[in-house]
């Protein structure tokens, strides 16, 4: 017989933390968070059999324009190779619900739906698609297995970089020009530290740089902090700066070698760099930030939130190095599966994110897709208006900003 009843917060935690299907989004800490920034209100249940703890729910409730809901992100915490704990907890959830008196549930178990090679095509070794047999047979409605920009509250595709082995394994993965661009960053001054709340200027900086080009809203540093503060030590803030000195320097020492002696056009592109570094040195002075990354780890995983650089320095790639600092300090937490936090789940070149996920790509990842979004509609009526009006907003809202930096970027087409 399943129990059910609230937990509190270091339950819930203690439980996800050590679980094989643990997310940041699952923890009291998201739960405090999205009250904060979204003002949900938040509930922790356990699930218990024989009064030990098998299962928790970090529970969000929420409203939009009078339509009330409770939403579990990435589903609740459990064995799911345990289909009669499966069936428990989810038929448990749909009676919570109705108690609750709320218009549906939703919820987006990060369960493989089928293991995938890294250009997509489906492989034998994972088949997890009983798990949506199951969960439409209790009576929750799936959203389909479609493309991860559709709306879905969370995206369902994603890349983790196994990090398990020795850095030197891990960088071997990566593509050529990653480790290139790694190489050239010890030329030109590039190194990435920690970096505290101090410097969230330069993230939100390099964020709004990203929503002017691509037409998003873009977050306040009270949403940051919160984050920061919410997270506490399982939040890792990440700097990249490069010394520009150090970097003309490293460049005058290479045209001054016999590198290219044999090689002018070579050559000819080294001093245009040169030039280039000096130009830069003149306009922002000897050092500076170019880029930053925000990251959550929780048990043996950890999740690139939020990672943006300056864009007059995209030639640098400073992203590659901030990477690589991140991936050693998370191995030094404990870290086994780094997350690079989704893609559009589509891996030809036709595709308007496909850029993405060419660049995550090149770190040597594997292709994750999950099984989605599911909601347990308790109110059918009250639930399609709530979807119709739903998707009128999020329309709305993306139409605004990309008007409103289109406006500001006249010759953005």
């Amino acid at each position: 017989m399943l129990e059910r009843r609230v937990i509190t917060d270091q339950e819930l935690d203690s439980f996800v933390s050590k679980s094989p299907f643990v997310h940041y989004m699952k923890t009291s800490s998201w739960g405090r968070f999205k009250s904060e920034t979204d003002h949900m209100t938040y509930t922790c249940l356990g699930f218990f059999q024989s009064k030990v703890i098998c299962a928790t729910a970090m529970v969000l409730s929420g409203s939009f324009l009078g339509h009330n809901y409770l939403y579990i992100p990435k589903g609740p915490c459990l064995d799911y190779s345990d289909a009669a704990l499966r069936n428990d907890v989810f038929a448990s959830l749909k009676e919570y619900a109705r108690n609750e008196k709320v218009q549906f549930l939703r919820v987006d178990p990060d369960v493989i739906r089928v293991s995938r090679t890294i250009t997509g095509e489906r492989t034998d070794e994972i088949n997890n698609e009983s798990v949506t047999a199951q969960l439409i047979d209790l009576g929750y409605h799936h959203r389909g297995y479609n493309y991860a920009y559709d709306g879905s509250w969370t995206n369902r595709y994603t890349l983790i970089i196994d990090i398990s082995g020795s850095m030197d394994e891990i960088i071997s993965r990566f593509s050529k020009q990653r480790r290139t661009s790694l190489n050239r960053h010890r030329i030109s001054g590039v190194r990435t530290r920690l970096a505290t709340a101090d410097d969230l200027d330069s993230l939100m900086l390099f964020e709004h740089m990203l929503s002017q080009q691509d037409g998003f809203q873009p977050h306040t540093r009270a949403f940051f902090e919160s984050l920061l503060n919410c997270f506490g030590p399982h939040a890792r803030f990440y700097l990249t700066e490069i010394n520009l000195e150090e970097m003309i320097v490293g460049i005058e020492q290479e045209l001054n070698s016999k590198k290219y002696r044999k090689d002018p056009e070579a050559r000819t592109s080294k001093e245009k760099d040169l030039a280039h570094a000096k130009e830069l040195y003149l306009k922002y002075g000897a050092s500076l930030p170019i880029a930053a990354g925000l990251f959550l780890y929780f048990g043996d995983m950890s999740w690139d939130l939020y990672t943006y650089n300056h864009k007059e320095f995209n030639f640098i790639k400073p992203v590659d190095n901030l990477h690589v600092f991140a991936i050693r300090d998370m191995k030094e937490l404990g870290v086994a599966r780094y997350d690079m936090c989704g893609f559009s789940g589509v891996t030809s070149k036709d595709d308007p994110e496909y850029g993405l996920y060419a660049y995550k790509r090149s770190f040597g990842p594997e292709f994750i897709e999950q099984i989605g979004e599911f909601d347990y509609v308790i109110k059918e009526a009250a639930y399609r208006r709530f979807r119709k009006e739903k998707s009128l907003e999020v329309r709305a809202r993306h139409k605004y900003w990309k008007l409103r930096y289109r406006k500001r970027n006249p010759e953005q087409k």
